[in-house]
């Protein structure tokens, strides 16, 4: 086995002064031995330069010490205790601790039980650099958190080696631990799903329960008065009962409709297909679909919502199917908020890089309080008193809107009325 000898001490024996040892000849051992390391095809390190710190009261062994690491390591010198405490707890963390036992002041076995003390340096590997050791010596130091004892004099291939080895195995331990901290995340964010899942399908529990009773007592009664007196009943009012019956239907379809749209977009399954849409028209067909359940004459229809198109080019790329739930919802709110006799705007606007749409009414407005939660399932403002609804249709209007790379923004005062924009980048295809 090959020694350095005269150049690295013992704890501490007298010790050859640099001088005796050439730099030369230092340079030339150091050579000697990664030459035969590449020799034996020993596996290149390609990734970032560990830092190594190197602790030990004596300048000659700093000195050799760094010269033998600082060509694979990045290489730290501290030539006391405090010192090396202050590096291992600032800066970049270590990935290994060189350190000295018999040193003046804080020797080595303080030095490791200060450092596994400390949260932050703990998990440092730490070998003992020693000129003598028994075996209490060896428990103590282990007992203390030292992963290694290295003997003095300082056998360079074995240094070497050891310092390799410890450095391979913190990096499978640091890897171990990541996967454990992923594996941890991962499991926390979908027990997080999970329980928004079952709060979500709590909430639409009570929420059908409550909002189905009513269109379901409609149909039964309807029926009813339909099979046991529809000899007595004018044609007009059997026709009313069948819209009865039928407006029932459609509530509940549109209710199931945004809980599935609702659970789509929760699971990241809500579609997106942009084509080229004639806003212009859509708008206007919107517009007839949102007044169309008023049974109002004309004149009186387009008072209550009044549309205004702003645009040289009908034609933008969009999902149509996202802006009938953007625009659909925001103009049916407009018209449900909006007291009898009062009218709503509803605004299409093509501008440079987007499509702006505002819908306007003169509504009962929606509480401040009630702004931040706006968006979210199955709020409802603290107003709207017994007008129905669901609280779903703003949640899938900004998941709409969203999915469009978009925004939406309210403005609201009580009793004035609320103002919602919605900006959709334009695509080119």
């Amino acid at each position: 086995m090959w020694h350095w000898k005269p150049c690295l001490t013992h704890d501490k024996p007298p010790l050859h002064h640099p001088k005796d040892c050439t730099r030369g000849q230092l340079g030339v051992s150091v050579r000697v031995w990664f030459n035969l390391e590449i020799a034996m095809n020993l596996e290149s390190n390609t990734t970032a330069k560990a830092t190594v710190l190197v602790v030990d009261d004596s300048p000659d062994n700093l000195d050799l010490l760094n010269e033998l690491l600082k060509d694979d390591y990045k290489v730290k010198l501290a030539n006391n205790g405090a010192k090396a405490l202050v590096v291992a707890e600032s800066g970049k963390p270590l990935d290994l601790i060189l350190l000295d036992i018999m040193m003046p002041d804080m020797d080595g076995l303080e030095v490791c039980q200060r450092l596994m003390a400390n949260p932050a340096t703990r998990h440092i590997p730490v070998i003992f650099l020693t000129g003598k050791v028994t075996v209490e010596d060896e428990k103590r130091g282990f007992d203390l958190g030292a992963v290694d004892y290295i003997t003095k004099p300082i056998s360079p291939p074995r240094l070497l080696a050891r310092v390799k080895a410890h450095l391979s195995l913190k990096e499978a331990r640091d890897s171990l631990e990541r996967r454990n901290l992923e594996d941890k995340l991962r499991f926390e964010l979908a027990m997080a799903q999970q329980v928004k899942l079952n709060t979500l399908k709590s909430t639409f529990v009570s929420m059908t329960t409550h909002e189905f009773r009513t269109p379901l007592t409609t149909i039964l009664s309807s029926q009813e008065l339909l099979r046991h007196y529809a000899g007595r009943l004018s044609p007009q009012q059997r026709d009313d009962a069948l819209d009865h019956i039928e407006d029932a239907v459609r509530r509940m379809v549109t209710m199931l409709d945004q809980v599935l749209t609702i659970s789509r977009a929760d699971a990241n399954l809500l579609e997106f297909r942009p084509k080229p849409v004639d806003i212009p028209a859509l708008c206007e067909r919107l517009r007839e679909e949102a007044v169309a359940g008023q049974s109002l004459p004309g004149t009186e229809a387009e008072a209550l919502l009044a549309l205004t198109v702003e645009m040289d080019d009908p034609m933008a790329h969009a999902d149509e199917k996202l802006l009938r739930h953007i625009l659909g919802n925001l103009l049916s709110n407009a018209i449900k908020y909006t007291p009898c006799g009062q009218g709503a705007s509803f605004l299409a606007r093509r501008e440079v890089n987007e499509l702006l749409f505002e819908v306007q009414d003169q509504g009962i407005g929606i509480p401040s309080d009630d702004l931040p939660r706006l968006f979210g399932n199955f709020h409802r403002a603290s107003n709207v008193g017994d007008i129905p609804g669901t609280g779903l249709g703003l949640t899938i209007v900004k998941r709409a809107v969203e999915s469009h790379g978009g925004t939406i923004a309210v403005a609201s005062e009580l009793g004035s009325g609320t103002r919602f924009t919605v900006r959709i980048p334009l695509f080119q295809s």
